[in-house]
């Protein structure tokens, strides 16, 4: 008697099982996450002219891990412990970009902190730095005064003023790199020759001998050294 009994109740634990699952539909473990924030811009900007701070934000795009949508956001951007710029974003839907004008700022290091926030009130935290530069200029073996200097300073856009270029420039075979303000706290290099994207504090650039004209993109790190013989 002790086998068909104990039989008997697995069989009604199981049933009881599949009762309190059998809901008609599908089981799905839902976990709410936190809204995702990037920082696409700032990375480098100029300073004394306003720029736009551009942020994508998402939330709730598979329903099988978040349940809830974007809410708003704050930011602040700080140098050292002041603030000197703040706001607010109202943010919608799952998925959104945004692009905020920030008012003008003088040259210097400083950070941005994002905050973002979803319908279930979860929320991130991003923070990031970035610099606020003069000039930009070459340096490196292959310009002719070599890697200690001085720089050779290009020309800010009138019409971009995160593009630069410096014309008619005649280089030797060596490695060069872009720098801000003189100074080796904020430069970009990458190993692409004649054009890449440079990376803060990334690799020398491999130049060959020629004349160029070379054009740098201070917000994106891109840059084209084109041959005019």
């Amino acid at each position: 008697m002790i086998k068909p009994l104990r039989n008997l109740i697995l069989f009604a634990v199981a049933a009881l099982a599949a009762a309190a699952c059998d809901n008609g539909n599908a089981d799905v473990t839902v976990f709410d996450s936190p809204p995702a924030v990037t920082v696409i811009r700032p990375g480098a900007v100029t300073a004394n002219v306003n720029f736009d701070m551009k942020l994508k934000f998402s939330d709730g795009a598979d329903p099988s891990i978040s349940s809830s949508a974007l809410a708003s956001a704050t930011y602040k951007i700080k140098q050292g412990a002041n603030t000197v710029r703040e706001g607010n974003l109202t943010l919608s839907g799952v998925v959104q970009e945004t692009a905020t004008t920030i008012q003008a700022l003088a040259t210097g290091n400083y950070s941005l902190e994002v905050i973002a926030i979803d319908a279930n009130n979860n929320r991130d935290t991003v923070t990031t730095d970035f610099r606020v530069v003069s000039s930009v200029a070459l340096i490196g073996s292959a310009t002719p005064n070599g890697w200690s200097g001085p720089d050779h300073d290009l020309t800010r856009s009138a019409s971009d003023p995160d593009v630069y270029t410096i014309n008619n420039f005649v280089m030797t075979s060596g490695e060069a790199k872009f720098r801000a303000d003189n100074d080796w706290a904020t430069n970009w290099g990458a190993t692409a020759f004649p054009s890449g994207k440079g990376t803060f504090g990334g690799p020398n650039i491999p130049v060959g001998p020629g004349t160029y004209n070379v054009t740098f993109n201070s917000a994106t790190g891109d840059y084209t050294f084109t041959k005019l013989n």
